[in-house]
């Protein structure tokens, strides 16, 4: 029986946006959290490394950040799944 390789992972620090410019602080929070929790499953495989609270807003807006791991770019196959919970993940520079 071959052995299995296990799946290389890819950290990504990510900032969610409301797609709606009304959604709330707290239930960007919430949306945020559940949404990343659902992706924990398969076909995704995404843990959590950190979240950062309270979410915070610039000039695009409110957002709130989070660093995760997965399969390589997970967070563009997740991308229509994001939308349909109200959000967009987009990708950060720099260190996490």
């Amino acid at each position: 029986m071959p052995m299995s390789r296990a799946a290389a992972s890819f950290t990504y620090r990510l900032a969610f946006r409301p797609v709606d410019d009304r959604m709330e602080s707290v239930e960007l929070a919430r949306t945020v959290q559940r949404a990343l929790l659902a992706l924990s499953g398969p076909p995704h495989g995404v843990a959590i490394v950190r979240v950062q609270r309270p979410p915070r807003e610039d000039r695009g807006g409110l957002y709130m950040e989070a660093v995760a791991t997965g399969p390589e770019r997970w967070y563009l196959k997740a991308d229509d799944y994001l939308l349909s919970e109200g959000l967009r993940g987009e990708l950060q520079p720099g260190e996490w």
